[in-house]
């Protein structure tokens, strides 16, 4: 089975700039933005477009293809504007997802802004159940982990309350590996991985993630700091990345980089061949 491998990519110009800008750094799989990752603006993707990237994704055999919901959004704020301007844009996002064949929207929950997760959960739950009732059915959401960042959600035992009680097979889970390093999960040794793949298997189970974010540390274990770093250059390393996506459990994920780049333009070629050295 070939490896899926690709980065976020830009797609400034148009969609179409996304597949080459996949192509130039030698990726066969890719996640974009849909608009700007700042802004709350949002639009459905013209048809004509929408097509011509299917089906130029296909001729290139350009899959899977995940779209990242903007940073700006947060379903635990206690601002009413903020959540619904969170929600429809999240709405949008899945909206162009199903249009273009994406595999899915990779999201950012948000943060309870130190009014803690059981205070919040309700309406993070509602939320998410109101996207999921008012997008495509052929859309994806995906729930990524956090970094361990005061009020940030995204632990696993967090993700497991959602997966628990939402019960909608279209509600999945990427796993970055910078953010659960960067949480405090040590799976830079071989008993430290297989606790971290137990307690995955143990709360979000192993059926429900979807997608591995790739990505080395530029701070240490536990920092509770996101911050990504190139492939081999980090505090994780290229022992603990090759161990971790070769994994028996891990192996077929497709694995999506969202690192610095050598240049600091972000996914680049040769983080993309440190990946395929370490298959």
């Amino acid at each position: 089975m070939i490896r899926r491998i690709g980065g976020h990519v830009s797609c400034s110009g148009g969609l179409q700039s996304a597949i080459t800008n996949t192509l130039n750094i030698g990726g066969n799989c890719l996640q974009i933005f849909a608009g700007s990752p700042r802004m709350w603006a949002r639009s459905p993707y013209p048809t004509k477009m929408a097509e011509d990237f299917r089906q130029q994704s296909t001729i290139h055999d350009l899959q899977p293809i995940y779209i990242h919901a903007l940073y700006l959004t947060n379903l635990a704020s206690d601002n009413p504007e903020l959540l619904e301007k969170s929600k429809h844009a999240l709405i949008m996002d899945m909206t162009n997802s199903a249009a273009i064949g994406s595999s899915g929207v990779v999201l950012h929950i948000g943060s309870h802004q130190g009014r803690g997760w059981e205070h919040d959960k309700v309406q993070v739950i509602s939320s998410i159940q109101e996207v999921l009732d008012s997008t495509p059915s052929a859309s994806i959401l995906l729930l990524e982990n956090s970094a361990g960042q005061q009020g940030k959600i995204g632990s696993l035992s967090e993700l497991h309350d959602l997966l628990s009680t939402i019960h909608d097979p279209r509600l999945r889970v990427c796993l970055d590996t910078a953010h659960a390093f960067e949480a405090g999960y040590n799976f830079t040794s071989p008993a430290g991985l297989e606790m971290w793949i137990k307690e995955i298997t143990s709360t979000i189970t192993l059926a429900k993630v979807e997608l591995l974010h790739l990505n080395d540390s530029k701070t240490p274990l536990g920092s509770g700091r996101d911050n990504h770093q190139n492939i081999g250059e980090g505090f994780i390393g290229e022992t603990g990345l090759r161990a971790l996506i070769n994994h028996p459990k891990l192996s077929h994920l497709p694995l999506i980089l969202e690192v610095p780049g050598l240049e600091g333009l972000g996914p680049d070629q040769a983080n993309i061949d440190k990946v395929k050295n370490l298959l």
